[in-house]
């Protein structure tokens, strides 16, 4: 608008005098004011705009509660998520069994006699992350005897099992541990072996 009215030919005679602008919301006051001289030439034009800001709060509170650390350290970052990763596994239901039968666990006890041919440890496991490793690792009087290894998929309730073979004299106190490929125990189960 004013360089139309700078560069028009008939520049105008006269030129209301215009009132400064009041923002009731940001408590600030604008005002323009054009003066012309006899030979038509601006003298002052003083303009002094304020910006608008919307702040609802979030930013100043997120940036005021995160610690330097986790912003500046991004292998932080992506460990945690690792861990968060190894997490999504839990352990629902863990069994130990004579025999498995449709995904089905029968024979479930905690005391056998050493007449069994072979054991099985039944387990539900829900996994919300990856695909990822589990191990059933089975203990005879706290000393390792087999670690079996085996993928399970993302699932609610991922059902699965292994066998052992137990020998007549293995008589005593044994255990299956289920860890995760961390190998975090997420869950064990005790049970003997009785003549």
């Amino acid at each position: 608008y004013l360089l139309f009215l700078l560069l028009s030919d008939p520049p105008p005679k006269s030129l209301p005098n215009l009132q400064p602008i009041k923002n009731s919301k940001l408590g600030s006051e604008q005002k323009i004011s054009t003066k012309f001289d006899t030979n038509s030439q601006p003298i002052e034009i003083a303009i002094h705009p304020t910006p608008l800001t919307f702040d609802s709060g979030r930013t100043k509170k997120r940036i005021e509660n995160q610690s330097p650390k986790t912003l500046n350290k991004p292998k932080v970052d992506k460990i945690k998520n690792q861990d968060a990763q190894v997490h999504y596994l839990r352990l629902r239901d863990i069994q130990i069994c004579k025999n498995v039968v449709k995904r089905t666990p029968e024979g479930t006890d905690v005391f056998f006699n050493n007449d069994v041919d072979s054991l099985f440890c039944y387990t539900r496991i829900q996994n919300q992350g990856k695909k990822q490793e589990v191990k059933h690792a089975w203990y005879y009087e706290d000393q390792l005897m087999t670690q079996i290894r085996y993928n399970i998929k993302k699932s609610n309730i991922y059902r699965s099992w292994t066998r052992k073979t137990i020998l007549p004299h293995q008589i005593g106190h044994w255990r299956v541990d289920i860890q995760d490929s961390a190998g975090k125990i997420i869950g064990s189960k005790k049970f003997q072996i009785t003549s």
